[in-house]
């Protein structure tokens, strides 16, 4: 039987409305949510949560299409919906892939996600992880260094439009030892070359928002990873 990070669940056993549950090693890419970028504006103007969920889950099914089992990853952040509407996001996207939730570790919970992923200033991993000890526990962090995290997303490592007033930390930041944690770079990966960057540099997996749901698969950024992944 193979060992596993802390807080993460057995590779293969199933959850109720999801395929089984990989290991984070697995991960290549972190999608992260962005439902303005994933369901018609029309449709999100309406309210209809069931008609806007399933809008939801076929923009994540076009993106993991052709991707291997566990190498995308969905993180549901969607800051300012309620409990609510979050949670019917989150159920709709578990058929697809692992999904992490962000922040809302109560969500997370209650849809059975595969984990959570805790803001620099959210809960503290010792509370989740005494919380939801079988939750995968990822973290965002703006300096490099070790945690004690299953997932730790690091960045920006290049200049990106979400943090206009960020100082990018360069791709040197992915070579700091920073532990067992799977490192996630995050920031300006726009592209195929810069997911490869960022893996020959020492990052394991990328995280994009804009380059998730321009409306094609995921597949040749994890590619791009694992080729980045080979150079090191």
């Amino acid at each position: 039987m193979g060992t596993h990070l802390p807080g993460t669940v057995d590779p293969g056993a199933p959850r109720d409305g999801a395929p089984p549950t990989p290991s984070p090693r697995s991960a290549r890419v972190i999608a992260i949510t962005d439902r303005r970028r994933m369901v018609p504006p029309d449709l999100l103007a309406t309210g209809d949560w069931p008609a806007i969920a399933a809008a939801f889950a076929a923009a994540i099914e076009r993106a993991v299409a052709g991707c291997p089992a566990g190498s995308v990853v969905v993180q549901v952040r969607e800051k300012d919906l309620d409990g609510g509407p979050l949670l019917v996001l989150v159920r709709a996207a578990r058929p697809f892939a692992p999904v992490l939730v962000n922040d809302r570790l109560d969500v997370a919970l209650a849809a059975g996600a595969w984990g959570v992923h805790l803001p620099e200033r959210g809960l503290s991993l010792d509370d989740a992880r005494a919380l939801a000890p079988s939750l995968v526990l990822g973290v965002s962090r703006h300096a490099p260094g070790a945690v004690p995290a299953d997932l730790l997303q690091l960045g920006p490592i290049w200049p990106t439009p979400s943090k206009p007033g960020a100082t990018p930390l360069g791709e040197a930041a992915l070579a700091v030892p920073h532990g067992r944690a799977v490192l996630v770079a995050v920031g300006g990966v726009d592209s195929a070359e810069r997911a490869t960057a960022a893996a020959a540099a020492g990052a394991d997996a990328v995280a994009v928002i804009r380059a998730a749901w321009a409306g094609g698969s995921l597949a040749p950024l994890v590619a791009a990873v694992d080729a980045g992944r080979a150079r090191r």
